[in-house]
């Protein structure tokens, strides 16, 4: 898909968003979001947390950071940080000891020096407003890159993974999590159909879309034309972030964990449900259940995943089609059901430079 000059700047939709304060990255936490599931307590618990961790009140940022920023690094490069919040806790938290955060949005920058400015660490956080690719970044100068759900905005993204090869270390690792899915969320036909049919079996209270005002008879169907006047920068090639994350970096830890359904099925509808309502939860839990079932079985593809990579000496060749096909799904050669690499010929031979 061409996207090389958007029709709407992406930077500017962004300020205006961190103005007003309506965008999750404008806040540490957003209860009741009505458009993004991962944002949402309950949702977050059982959909994310529990899978990744075991635990409802687990995270998977404590958890990753636990287990491969210890000892932590010494100097950490945040790309698409928005306000800093994780960029600012994992120097709070000792998992870094320092950390250069980039960010397009000024706005965004702005408020987030302001809300660091009188903390102990303040030093150990540089928060800059550039692009990093016009940036004179030093080669191996990073012992890791940070980037947290910004690669799915990436226009120039085998630019930027070029970039990450050349500033990290030998051996330098990159962490994410991000949205894996369809670009400008451009959904499946075919999931589309199941969310159709989960949908066709909610009462009428739960099908009021607070965004739309009406009462849905099918899931949200955005228009590329509509992603691209909300933001063009969203998901552009999204469809790309695992095949040049496993043709540059070894995957020492890959955590799927769905979304196929999460993320746009609940858009709209999630103020209808009273979270403290047993019989509310039981059936959100239920539509994650059935989210989980249809992955777990290769069914539905996983829209999010959370990723740590080690920096290859030299990377892959690109992947072919035949071995990109059913990469974000759970029964892909290259994995296991859980989601880690196990011996096989062929490609994953290949993964792992034997």
């Amino acid at each position: 898909m061409d996207t090389e000059k958007p029709a709407v700047d992406a930077t500017s939709i962004w300020d205006e968003r961190y103005e007003k304060g309506e965008h999750v990255g404008s806040q540490a936490v957003i209860e009741g979001d009505p458009i993004d599931f991962t944002q949402h307590k309950f949702l977050y618990q059982y959909a994310i947390a529990k899978p990744l961790t075991g635990s409802l009140d687990g995270w998977s940022v404590d958890s990753i950071a636990r287990e491969f920023f210890n000892p932590a690094p010494a100097r950490v490069l945040a790309i698409g940080s928005g306000m800093a919040f994780l960029e600012e806790y994992l120097v709070a938290q000792g998992y870094a000891q320092h950390v250069t955060a980039y960010e397009m949005s000024r706005t965004a920058i702005e408020g987030a020096r302001a809300r660091v400015a009188d903390k102990d660490y303040a030093a150990r956080l540089d928060l800059r407003c550039g692009d990093v690719l016009t940036e004179d970044l030093p080669t191996a100068g990073y012992d890791a890159v940070f980037v947290q759900a910004a690669i799915h905005h990436f226009d120039k993204i085998e630019e930027m993974y070029a970039l990450i090869h050349r500033v990290l270390k030998p051996g330098g690792l990159l962490w994410f999590d991000e949205y894996i899915g369809p670009d400008h969320h451009m959904y499946e036909p075919e999931v589309l159909a199941i969310m159709d049919e989960v949908n066709d079996c909610l009462a009428a209270q739960y099908r009021w879309d607070v965004l739309a005002k009406h009462t849905r008879t099918m899931v949200p169907r955005p228009s590329l034309e509509f992603m691209m006047g909300h933001d063009p920068s969203e998901g552009v090639h999204a469809s790309r972030i695992l095949p040049l994350t496993y043709q540059w970096f070894d995957v020492v830890h890959r955590q799927d964990y769905g979304g196929a359904i999460m993320r746009p099925f609940f858009t709209g509808i999630l103020p209808n449900f009273d979270w403290a309502d047993p019989k509310d939860q039981t059936i959100a839990r239920l539509i994650i259940l059935i989210e989980q079932m249809l992955t777990r079985d290769g069914i539905l593809p996983n829209y999010h995943t959370a990723i740590v990579g080690r920096r290859r000496e030299q990377p892959l060749p690109p992947l072919t089609a035949a071995e990109e096909h059913r990469i974000n799904y759970a029964d892909w050669p290259g994995l296991t059901a859980k989601g880690a690499p196990k011996p096989a010929a062929g490609l994953l031979a290949r993964l792992l430079g034997r």
